[in-house]
């Protein structure tokens, strides 16, 4: 019965948070651990854009045929650190496979069925823990620099999107500009996206939930989760100076989440992507909604404390120093967007996990039966935190893996290369 299980979540970004909560109203007796604060890891850094059109995954023949241009131009909003390139090249391998006509297609038929309860799921963290204040709907722009590049998006990205559900606008370069007077005059045009929401402030979100948890009786602990032991009829966890038993474990602690895995035998490919952004005084500047440049992957989202310029994805190390030039480049793209540059109030860099095929890993460990993944959202941490937080909450209460859980399970890795995974 649900309400005899002790679960631990192990990690309290978004993902966590969300995890727990489902879990709690199902029941649960929930446990979070972190080192940080809730919501204070990357969670705290992402644009704040619950992004409804995300439906096409990034691993993509069309992707593929730009990644040498792109690696080649110092310009470009995609970079590879040096030092890390050992480590990304098995994630490469499969990235390639996964770019495949075949894969592509499955993997956008897997986002748009992640994304057909996203909203009805937030709705329900959202009224439980009264965090509509922290919430706008006012949809959302995406730009393009010319006229042939808009053409090009149309023909391809665009019309995919909209073929998978997402309802999309067609704007001129003279409608985008009156929707927001305050950009600069960059763009021939784009799209706008009037079911696209955002929220002014990502950390605030984090708290909120992290409030409503222990409120109605989650634990917190601050401290890191050292080893995972699974047994038989419970998991325990090495955490800090003391031994925790949980009846089921669920790992969402972003890149770290790899060599979790690993250490249980389950080898899943996941990269650190990190994304930067910079806090613009927004004093002279006038933003209604948040505005992507899509030529340059960068936005740009007015939040409680300025504006946020978001955006690069640079494949590094999650523990190297920040790259200057990675925010030198948003500022220039920030200053170009808004045809002058506001002061930089603040900088951030952050890792995301991805995986080599765009699809985040949620489902049970392969070879365990009480241990339980949910990371791996690149992106989209944000955008379907609520629907994962469901479908563990689901599929752990039913002691299996859901049939809609399928296209995102762990085993599509650790099965195809034939890893071996331990059994409890």
């Amino acid at each position: 019965m649900s309400d005899s299980l002790h679960v631990g979540v192990i990690g309290a970004g978004i993902i966590g948070l969300a995890t727990a909560l489902w879990l709690q109203r199902a029941g649960c007796r929930v446990t979070l651990l972190d080192q940080q604060e809730p919501g204070e890891g990357t969670s705290s850094g992402n644009a704040g854009v619950f992004a409804d059109y995300a439906r096409v995954p990034f691993a993509s023949m069309a992707q593929l045929k730009q990644l040498p241009s792109q690696l080649l131009d110092r310009q470009s909003p995609l970079s590879i650190q040096a030092s890390y390139l050992p480590r990304l090249l098995p994630f490469g391998l499969r990235f390639i496979k996964s770019c495949g006509p075949e894969q592509f297609l499955a993997g956008c038929r897997a986002m748009a069925q992640l994304q057909r309860t996203t909203l009805h799921d937030d709705h329900i963290l959202l009224d439980a823990t009264h965090a509509h204040d922290l919430i706008r709907h006012k949809g959302a722009l995406a730009l393009c620099s010319t006229e042939q590049g808009l053409q090009q998006a149309r023909q391809g990205h665009l019309k995919l999107r909209a073929e998978l559900g997402t309802e999309i606008v067609m704007l001129s370069r003279r409608e985008a500009a009156d929707l927001e007077p305050a950009l600069g005059d960059f763009h021939a045009g784009g799209v706008y996206y009037p079911n696209t929401r955002f929220t002014v402030s990502p950390l605030a979100l984090s708290r909120r939930y992290a409030a409503h948890f222990i409120l109605n009786g989650g634990r917190l602990i601050r401290t890191k989760a050292n080893r995972l032991s699974p047994e038989p009829q419970s998991c325990l966890v090495n955490a800090g100076d003391q031994d925790l038993r949980f009846d089921h474990i669920v790992i969402c602690s972003g890149v770290a989440s790899a060599n979790m895995t690993a250490a249980l035998g389950a080898h899943i490919p996941l990269a650190s992507e990190r994304g930067y952004h910079l806090m613009l005084d927004d004093s002279d500047i006038t933003l209604q909604r948040p505005i992507v440049w899509l030529d340059k992957a960068t936005f740009l989202t007015p939040m409680q404390d300025g504006i946020r310029v978001a955006g690069t994805a640079e494949f590094a190390h999650d523990t190297a120093p920040p790259n200057p030039a990675r925010s030198a480049l948003m500022r220039q793209t920030a200053q170009t967007m808004l045809g002058h540059m506001p002061n930089v109030l603040s900088s951030w860099v952050g890792s995301r996990p991805s995986t080599p095929d765009s699809l985040p890993v949620i489902g049970r460990l392969p070879g365990q039966q009480r241990v339980w993944v949910a990371f791996g959202h690149g992106h989209l941490g944000l955008t379907l935190s609520s629907v994962t937080g469901r479908l563990i909450s689901e599929s752990l209460l039913a002691g299996r893996e859901l049939p809609e859980i399928a296209p995102y399970s762990p085993s599509r890795f650790t099965s195809s290369t034939g890893t071996r995974t331990r059994t409890p």
